[in-house]
């Protein structure tokens, strides 16, 4: 079987000697997402430990998965983290601090039930401790379930640091399906975002000369078409529409682990989107769901491409923009930084200064550099179109 025919959960603890002259290989050893996966991952983690399991989750996630999952291992214990103020828990130093401080010491594996933050938060524990850690996900909401590392907000800044990839990932297919709503539609505008993350990718190979891997493309690739083309049915809650999406975004986690770098899944959409939330968390007010704002980023650096691409040194890969946004909207996903809170002036100075947010290079780097009265002009076509 082709590599790039192979499902998430085959793909898990598989190495290749690549084409692209490079090995790759997933860490995982197991992923598993389907109907009663809580029984999987009990029967997992008992076979895997005699030890003491340490879970750590929110108010919600014990609710509808940790409680049955705590109730079922042979010895655990469980941290239940705490809203603050009425406000989301984030994965900064304090809260990760108040967790490090409350688990005990003694602890032979982690096990992170909830999605982003919980498994942000676990990962860096974990890694710091020099133990591993499972990852039970609850909503299909972002591609860092299998990535190495965590997105934490440290002294007020959005920070990449790295970490360690779970032993294995499980997601209960019916608890998946009843996530909010908005955590499905973030997973699936995280998915969405690949399209431009490959195409800034290829657009460095051929500025740069950077390396390029075809399979880990097409992997990517062949899971964004599967939720692309399932789109409508991500309104209905469909059980394979909603599977797809969090299958898409484990193999997106996979292949950044695969190819030790965030090329795959990442490009300009993630840099202006990184730049809106350091300017929420500077003001004290929460930022969107991380996918929701990638959906929008997307967008957005499609009509910048569209208007620099005959400008550009070398030909850059084709996507419809237009489709691109009408893919989103009938997944029920917003498409414009109005309905997320982005003022015109952010808009603008996101386009201006995203590539300050990564040394990854993209369109907005290029043009930061090479071409900024271009870059100033498309900025302000684009804020026009969103902003009166």
């Amino acid at each position: 079987m082709k590599v790039t025919e192979m499902k998430v959960n085959e793909l898990a603890g598989y190495a290749y000697d690549c084409a692209c002259q490079r090995t790759h290989k997933v860490d995982i050893k197991s992923v598993v997402i389907k109907d009663n996966a809580i029984i999987d991952a009990v029967n997992f983690i008992n076979g895997y430990t005699d030890g003491k399991v340490m879970m750590i989750c929110d108010e919600n996630t014990y609710r509808v998965a940790g409680k049955e999952i705590i109730n079922k291992l042979h010895s655990a214990e469980a941290y239940i983290i705490q809203e603050r103020n009425g406000l989301p828990i984030s994965p900064d130093e304090s809260y990760i601090g108040e967790v490090f401080v409350k688990i005990p010491k003694e602890v032979d594996l982690f096990l992170a039930v909830g999605s982003g933050v919980i498994n942000d938060i676990t990962r860096q524990i974990s890694y710091k401790m020099n133990k591993e850690y499972v990852v039970f996900g609850t909503a299909p909401s972002m591609d860092g379930y299998a990535s190495v590392t965590s997105s934490l907000i440290i002294n007020n800044i959005k920070e990449s640091i790295q970490g360690q990839c779970p032993v294995a990932v499980f997601a209960d297919s019916t608890i998946l399906q009843e996530a909010p709503y908005d955590m499905i539609t973030a997973g699936f505008g995280d998915v969405i975002g690949k399209y431009n993350a490959i195409r800034e990718w290829q657009f460095g190979r051929d500025m740069n000369q950077e390396h390029y891997c075809e399979t880990v493309v097409s992997l990517v690739m062949n899971a964004v078409k599967k939720c692309e083309d399932n789109a409508a049915n991500l309104k209905k809650r469909d059980k394979a529409a909603i599977n797809n999406v969090m299958e898409a975004l484990i193999l997106a986690g996979m292949t950044m682990g695969m190819y030790q770098n965030t090329r795959p899944a990442s490009g300009a959409e993630h840099h202006i989107v990184h730049y809106w939330d350091v300017d929420c968390i500077r003001r004290g007010v929460e930022h969107p769901l991380h996918g929701n704002s990638v959906g929008v980023g997307t967008v957005i650096i499609c009509q910048l491409f569209e208007l620099v691409k005959d400008h550009l040194p070398v030909k850059v890969m084709e996507i419809d923009g237009d489709k691109i946004r009408k893919t989103l909207q009938s997944a029920g996903c917003k498409t414009s930084p109005v309905e997320l809170n982005i003022s015109r002036e952010l808009l603008k100075q996101s386009l201006l200064k995203g590539h300050t947010m990564s040394s990854k290079y993209t369109v907005l780097t290029y043009l930061s550099k090479e071409n900024p009265a271009l870059l100033e002009e498309a900025a302000k076509q684009i804020c026009n179109i969103y902003y009166d």
